[in-house]
């Protein structure tokens, strides 16, 4: 059965496109075949994996404004080791403005990956930086969501809750989603506000995945080059703990060991 994982976030800086792509591709690594979906207007997953949306030939705006565009027509493949994409480009804040009016509108996404899902073993979504219409279809169409947390920012904390919260919101209305984890990103424990924030973050009540995600200078770079610091630096600290993660999600794989 396909498992569909959003990464959202109230809060921008977080790490959140960071850790799709990055999940994407250690899970493509595992041997696991992987869509990664785009949903941000501002289309960083897009350029993390090395894609301009103006070379492709649609994206998920396309898709979703019933274009005449089929599913498979949108993914791009092979953007990295078993993983496909489907990119979004700038337009995508117009199908916010109008979803406005649509019947069923938060379910428009989750619709159009119906037709994609059974290719796949995982699909990892990524979402806007707020908690609009565009990230409600996001949660909709997800099975679990992963929060990233800034380790050196006291506003993710508060993001972390208020998504937290919407989740539980549409699980009341009968969405089959949940709070999978809460990961920590640029984290240096050292740091006072790492120290400030790790407490209250295991009050929030939702499950805090172990392997944390260090502030590396690397993820800039890797960003810059559009590869993910999984496949440009396997060995490194900031590759490795992705990987960690990626097996931590599926529980019962061995453990990686850390390399400096």
């Amino acid at each position: 059965m396909t498992r569909t994982v959003a990464v959202s976030s109230e809060k921008g800086g977080v790490g959140k496109t960071t850790t799709a792509s990055n999940l994407a591709a250690a899970w493509g690594v595992l041997g696991h075949r992987v869509l990664a979906v785009d949903f941000d207007p501002q289309f960083a997953l897009t350029r993390a994996f090395g894609v301009a949306p103006s070379h492709a030939s649609a994206t998920v705006y396309e898709l979703l404004s019933q274009d005449g565009v089929e599913p498979d027509d949108a993914v791009v493949k092979e953007v990295a080791p078993g993983v496909d994409l489907l990119p979004a480009r700038r337009e995508l804040r117009r199908l916010e403005i109008g979803l406005v009016s649509e019947v069923r509108r938060e379910e428009f996404l989750a619709q159009a990956l119906d037709e994609l899902r059974s290719q796949y073993d995982i699909v990892v979504v990524d979402s806007p930086p707020n908690l609009g219409l565009l990230t409600v279809n996001v949660l909709c169409a997800a099975d679990e969501v992963l929060v990233p947390v800034s380790m050196v920012d006291s506003g993710a904390l508060q993001g972390a809750a208020e998504l937290r919260a919407s989740v539980a919101g549409l699980a009341k209305r009968r969405f089959d989603v949940r709070v999978r984890a809460l990961v920590k990103t640029l984290a240096d424990p050292r740091r006072v506000m790492y120290q400030a924030i790790e407490e209250p973050l295991a009050g929030l009540g939702v499950p805090v995945a172990r392997t944390e995600i260090p502030l590396r200078a690397d993820f800039n770079n890797a960003v810059a080059a559009g590869v993910p610091l999984v496949l440009s630096r396997p060995d490194g600290r900031g590759g490795l703990a992705y990987r960690r993660l990626a097996e931590e999600l599926f529980a019962g794989r061995p453990a990686l060991q850390a390399v400096a």
